[in-house]
């Protein structure tokens, strides 16, 4: 019993012994934090894109998103014209006219004005616009526009205003500008259009475009010219910020300003089409008398004219007066040379120190001027009329077009 018991005892001491051994171990590893097992680095998973095992303060965290740039459009100071501090109604007795402004170009303060917030039908005073986004889109004056039968039949059938153009002539972009201006060519505004913008169409969409940039919320334009549409519309305020914009361009202060230019020679006419101003055409024999004493004080720069049946006669003018330069819109006169007259009123009796003759403005001087509506029919004119689309023009244009004025 005794050697049992003796073999007995010594396999409980040598399992005591193994568990003790056991527990020092695990005690071990617990303290010195190493394991068991050790992982194969051949297997490990790749460490994530994007990640690294340094450890990184918030400026040198590489991992953070970069910060998103929004392209704000640059906001562009509305050229809508302040009123001056010595603004004046402008109350004529003799004026025909329905809408009125006079403004300081270099201030861009109203100086004087009749109801110049109400719209109009600008007729060809439409132009300056055309003119001012050719200007700017135009990189090379002397590329060339060719005109086709698809181009001029249709001017023709509306009874435009046409500097010359027929089918098969070239002209340069250069030439087609001055063709709009001087004589108020549909043809020159037309081949402006299809060469910018690829048609009328989307150059107009253009022209809406220049109108908003300009601030011009009472504008709205459906062709290039200036031909009768319901919502073809703008202000009197509205062209003397076009025109003030024109006078900003170098392209456009020398087309507006020509009295005479000779385009490059067409099927026609072998050394060129003659182009005579209009504009300066109706200012001939008459000057601007500002202090009343005989002289001319303000001289006639540039411009240009409008009509249609709707529209009758208006005038964008540009004058040089004291070492200034002053704007006057006019719409609605009751003729070519009355609306010329009409223009020359407002200057003699509104520019700075001007002496004039109109009475005091009152404040019911607005109200007692005599309006009529846009689209009324049109006062009978003691002179023949031919065209209806468009500008009427001097004797220098083409014998051929029956559309002149002779």
């Amino acid at each position: 019993m005794k050697n049992t018991n003796r073999k007995g005892g010594a396999a409980i001491v040598a399992v005591l012994v193994m568990i003790i051994i056991v527990a020092v171990s695990c005690a071990l590893m617990v303290v010195t934090g190493r394991k068991t097992i050790k992982p194969n680095d051949s297997v490990s998973a790749p460490m994530p894109s994007g990640y690294s095992t340094e450890e990184t303060t918030p400026e040198e965290d590489t991992t953070a998103e970069e910060e998103i740039v929004v392209d704000v459009p640059e906001v562009k100071p509305s050229m809508i014209p302040a009123i001056s501090s010595s603004y004046q109604v402008i109350n004529l007795k003799d004026s025909t006219f329905s809408t009125a402004v006079l403004l300081d170009a270099e201030s861009n303060e109203i100086l004087a004005g009749l109801k110049y917030d109400k719209k109009i039908y600008p007729a060809s005073l439409t132009k300056l616009m055309t003119l001012l986004v050719a200007a700017e889109n135009i990189t090379d004056m002397q590329a060339k526009y060719k005109f086709t039968d698809n181009d001029i039949d249709p001017l023709i059938e509306e009874n435009a205003s046409r500097a010359g153009y027929v089918a098969g002539d070239e002209a340069t972009m250069e030439d087609l500008m001055y063709a709009a201006i001087l004589p108020s060519g549909a043809d020159g505004t037309l081949g402006l259009a299809n060469a910018i913008a690829g048609s009328e169409k989307e150059f107009v969409k253009m022209m809406n475009d220049k109108a908003a940039e300009l601030g011009l919320a009472d504008t709205n334009f459906v062709n290039a010219s200036g031909l009768h549409d319901k919502q073809h519309y703008t202000t009197a305020q509205d062209m003397a910020v076009i025109t003030r914009a024109c006078l900003q361009n170098d392209v456009c202060r020398k087309v507006m300003f020509a009295e005479k230019w000779t385009t490059k020679p067409t099927q026609e006419f072998e050394d060129g089409i003659e182009l005579d101003s209009i504009l300066h055409a109706r200012f001939g024999g008459y000057f601007i008398d500002a202090d009343q004493d005989g002289e001319e004080d303000a001289k006639l720069e540039g411009g240009k004219t409008g009509f249609t049946d709707e529209s009758m006669y208006c005038l964008a003018t540009v004058v040089e007066y004291g070492g200034k330069e002053y704007i006057c819109i006019t719409t609605k006169s009751d003729g070519d040379l009355i609306a010329t007259e009409d223009t020359i009123m407002v200057y003699e009796n509104y520019l700075p120190g001007a002496v004039g003759t109109a009475p005091a403005a009152d404040e019911s001087s607005e109200d007692e001027s005599s309006e009529e509506e846009s689209g009324s029919e049109s006062k009978a004119e003691s002179e023949t009329v031919i065209v209806i689309g468009d500008d009427t023009a001097s004797s220098s244009r083409p014998a051929a077009d029956e559309n002149y004025e002779a």
